[in-house]
């Protein structure tokens, strides 16, 4: 069942991959010394609503060749487990686009000794480079996403209430407590 889940998982994500991403603008303030710095955040809301992208945890490492790696592992005590529960993660900045730009490819485990590697085009919409980031990420069919990630899994930074205030309703969103992690 879970090869099951994970090929179709795979099937999607390729497909979404294979068309042309169009990436929202990155914030302006993005500093990635700063932002890469950020050692654990949590995906505390999802506008897709799915619990599997909602329920998840980010811890980031910087290389010395300038690429940074992220683990994202399940953060969930309630309900089914989360599949894949971890995988990692490199991020690339993107060639010839706005600095908050990335090329992210993951390697994911498909639970009986294989993987794939699935690649996704991200943007750093907004970010305090310290505290909280909303990213968009980037498929050209209907699993484009938007995702905030905080350091703070129990509450919504002011900063995201912020930008988020004119945009989109994020009551409206899948959250931590919606999804039931």
């Amino acid at each position: 069942m879970k090869t099951f889940i994970a090929v179709t998982f795979l099937g999607i994500l390729m497909h979404a991959y294979a068309q042309e991403c169009n990436l929202r603008p990155a914030a302006k303030n993005f500093d990635s010394n700063k932002y890469f710095n950020i050692p654990l955040v949590y995906v505390t809301h999802t506008k897709s609503g799915l619990r599997e992208d909602v329920c998840r945890k980010y811890e980031t490492t910087n290389k010395r060749d300038g690429t940074s790696v992220t683990v994202v592992s399940a953060d969930n005590t309630k309900g089914a487990p989360i599949t894949p529960p971890k995988f990692t993660c490199t991020n690339k900045p993107k060639s010839g686009g706005d600095n908050g730009h990335f090329i992210v490819e993951c390697k994911i485990p498909l639970g009986n000794g294989n993987s794939f590697q699935q690649t996704m085009e991200i943007s750093v919409i907004a970010t305090d480079n310290k505290n909280y980031a909303i990213l968009n990420v980037c498929s050209t069919d209907d699993l484009d996403d938007i995702l905030v990630l905080q350091t703070n899994k129990d509450s919504v930074d002011p900063g995201v209430e912020q930008f988020l205030k004119n945009k989109w309703d994020i009551t409206t969103w899948g959250s931590r407590k919606s999804v039931g992690c």
